[in-house]
């Protein structure tokens, strides 16, 4: 059989297997992240061809090897113009880190490097500690309260502003833009579908306007820093060897948008698990040191960002699957993290699983998620600090989901104390 015949008759195969569900409509995802389905395209000895929204064919990739090995090959798959798909695809401008390939990927993320220097998150251990334990008093205070809003939402958002610096008479402002950028295409969030856009918009200008602010007024504050920073052999490139100020509001105003997302979803998805498998709870509550391994279940568990998507440079292939220069292969990390080839049982939540190579911030490669160790210190610190409050919590409504495909996320979970 010839290649291209082999592939049309892949594609004829397959599109009677998608078309029970459209992966690219958000309201796919409105109950969940529909594992059935993908446990089926799992199956298949040949990749799924789909459609975006605006028309145009991509690849899906459902297979753990197969995600790790595209999120790798930066050389063969790019993220330009950007990795975002569905009504998420927009044309970004200027282009954020995300949809930037080496060497202008590579210059950002080494001069932002020490914004998470381990030195620096070390410091914002006590801080994350004391936003969880109000967060979590207030809470408990009310008696009943929406632990997605309240507390899911906030934590994140909060964090990264105390490790910008942002002044705190500023704080509450920032915090309402930053809520109508989560779940974007969803109404209650994103109103007539340019709420979440403006917002940004706020956001990026505030940030610019304080980053301009500290070129011209330094301090010891992370906005300092950052336009501190030097990157030694730039100039052999012919690349700048320090952030400019537009830069660094630019890239923190990223942060504040795209940094939230694992945490948010962590928090709901993961209290969701851990009462769906009271013997987990009770394991966790009696062993603390399992609270590295809970924190790693919890993100393979839920995985917040269920997809990216890259741009093949040249003609390839992916698992046999001629690629055309072009094309875009979409890296399902959900249908990685549930991969019966590499994890035991996947569809049990352990909080003792080890190992644990789960895909939830990328497969790898230099885009890896640069704010990984935030994020697994704010989930770590949140499951240590709500771990013994959670049997004396009851869910009184069903979780309302959003209209999304981007995030495994959940808009309200109400709750309360016996």
């Amino acid at each position: 059989m010839t290649t291209q015949a082999a592939t049309t008759q892949a594609v004829t195969t397959q599109a009677v297997t998608t078309q029970e569900l459209d992966l690219m409509d958000p309201k796919t995802f409105g109950n969940g992240i529909p594992h059935d389905h993908f446990r089926r395209l799992r199956r298949s000895d040949r990749l799924i061809r789909g459609t975006d929204t605006d028309g145009e064919s991509l690849w899906h990739l459902v297979r753990h090897r197969d995600v790790a090995a595209v999120s790798r090959d930066a050389r063969t798959f790019s993220s330009s113009p950007t990795t975002m798909t569905s009504i998420r695809k927009v044309d970004p401008s200027p282009p954020i880190i995300t949809f930037l390939d080496s060497p202008e990927h590579t210059r950002i993320r080494k001069l932002t490097f020490k914004a998470f220097a381990p030195a620096r998150l070390a410091a914002l251990q006590a801080p994350i500690r004391r936003i969880v334990d109000t967060l979590l008093a207030q809470a408990r205070d009310k008696g009943t309260f929406d632990l997605a809003e309240d507390i899911a939402l906030r934590l994140p958002f909060e964090v990264l502003l105390e490790l910008l610096d942002i002044p705190h008479e500023d704080r509450d402002s920032m915090l309402g833009w930053a809520r109508q950028t989560v779940n974007l295409g969803d109404e209650e969030y994103d109103g007539d579908g340019t709420a979440g856009q403006d917002s940004f918009q706020k956001i990026y200008e505030y940030l610019l306007d304080f980053a301009r602010h500290r070129a011209e007024h330094p301090t010891d504050d992370c906005f300092s820093l950052l336009l501190d920073a030097r990157l030694n052999g730039a100039g052999r490139l012919g690349l700048p060897d320090r952030l400019t100020a537009d830069e660094v509001g630019l890239f923190a105003s990223t942060l504040i948008t795209a940094g939230s997302e694992t945490t948010y979803c962590s928090v709901t998805g993961g209290v969701l698990a851990l009462l769906d498998f009271p013997d987990q709870l009770d394991r966790l509550r009696a062993d603390r040191s399992l609270l590295p391994s809970a924190t790693n279940e919890v993100l393979r568990w839920v995985t917040p960002v269920t997809h990216f998507a890259r741009r093949a440079v040249t003609d390839t292939e992916v698992a046999g699957q001629p690629i055309a220069e072009g094309e875009r292969v979409v890296m399902w990390y959900s249908s990685a993290n549930r991969d019966e080839e590499v994890f035991t049982d996947p569809d049990r939540f352990d909080v003792a699983r080890t190992p644990n190579p789960h895909l939830s911030f990328g497969g790898g490669g230099p885009h890896v998620c640069i704010g990984n160790g935030l994020a697994v210190m704010e989930l770590r610190q949140f499951l240590e600090g709500a771990v013994d409050l959670l049997p004396q919590l009851e869910i009184t409504a069903p979780p309302v989901r959003p209209e999304t495909n981007f995030m495994n996320s959940v808009k309200h979970l109400h709750m309360r104390f016996r």
